[in-house]
């Protein structure tokens, strides 16, 4: 059989030309699949780290603004429900920075050089019910840079007893005048959020990525501690909308809470440190801000410095 030019052997001429188109074409390729093998690791870290990067817009915590030496200090319109009804009384929530001691676990005097800043919430709800009011407060307090959980201190006092709980270095204990509950320690779960701090922490999800759930823990400001331990609750982001309070109005962004029939509703300012202007849950406990100012609360103790409150809450 005869064959045609196209199929004979290789000329001398010609076949360096030719080796060398077919050793260009082999070499392309395998620069082509080093360098696919290559990034596969880097783009395997991507994902992974696209995977692990948190939820939410840290910027209202880091924010210069807690630097000015001032806290926020809110006044609420509360309605809060116990022993079946609804009954008037006032909270206020105050988000300030401060220097922390890390051996202690308290508020530094100075900042120390092993030391670092937290951002501490207190929430304090005063609430007459009939012949007797209750005082309850729950401080809690989140590093500054990373917001991690620190600590938490709260306390439920009324003319029947004191009930308090306490979470430091991971351990909780709580005490109770209730029978049944009494005394008990335990450790706190991984990754629970306090449901106490909601008025602060939750401002992480205004602006960013919202995660799909949220471990709450039980509430220990109530002071009524039968159940402790974290459940998951469904996490959503409504569009921001405009909100009128006393103090106001706003554009406001609900992150609606819920689990099974019951949601904790908090409406937040959409404009950063994004403070709290309403609050409720199923129950028809109810928070409406009534007053919100950046003052140094600290030096406002003599008599007189209750003008600053709004006449009915004061």
């Amino acid at each position: 059989m005869s064959y045609g030019t196209s199929n004979r052997e290789l000329t001398a001429d010609a076949a360096p030309f030719c080796r060398g188109a077919v050793m260009h074409h082999f070499t392309s390729r395998a620069t082509a699949a080093l360098a696919c093998f290559l990034s596969l690791p880097l783009l395997s870290a991507c994902i992974s780290e696209a995977a692990e990067r948190p939820a939410g817009d840290p910027s209202w915590r880091t924010s210069s603004l807690w630097d000015d030496g001032l806290a926020e200090f809110a006044v609420y319109d509360v309605d809060w429900f116990r022993y079946g009804a609804l009954h008037p009384g006032r909270a206020i929530l105050v988000v300030v920075k401060e220097p922390w001691a890390p051996e202690l676990d308290v508020k530094a005097d100075t900042p120390r050089p092993d030391g670092f800043d937290v951002l501490k919430l207190n929430h304090i709800r005063d609430v007459p019910t009939g012949i007797y009011t209750y005082h309850q407060m729950a401080s809690v307090f989140w590093r500054r840079d990373d917001g991690s959980l620190r600590k938490i201190s709260t306390s439920s006092a009324e003319a029947c007893g004191i009930s308090t709980g306490y979470m430091v270095g991971g351990q909780l204990e709580t005490h109770s005048y209730f029978d049944g509950q009494g005394d008990a320690t335990m450790a706190w779960p991984d990754g629970a959020v306090p449901q106490d701090g909601l008025p602060a922490s939750l401002r992480e999800y205004v602006q960013g990525t919202v995660p799909d759930s949220l471990d709450l823990f039980t509430p220990l400001m109530a002071g009524r501690f039968q159940t402790l331990e974290a459940a998951t609750w469904k996490l959503h982001r409504e569009a921001p909308a405009p909100v009128e309070v006393a103090a106001g109005t706003f554009q406001g962004v609900e992150l609606r809470l819920t689990q099974g029939d019951h949601f904790l509703s908090y409406t937040f300012d959409s404009d950063p440190p994004h403070v709290l202007l309403h609050f409720k849950d199923d129950a028809g406990t109810e928070y409406r801000l009534a007053k919100l100012g950046r003052i140094a609360y600290w030096q406002m103790h003599d008599r007189g410095g209750e003008e600053w409150l709004p006449e009915g809450l004061r």
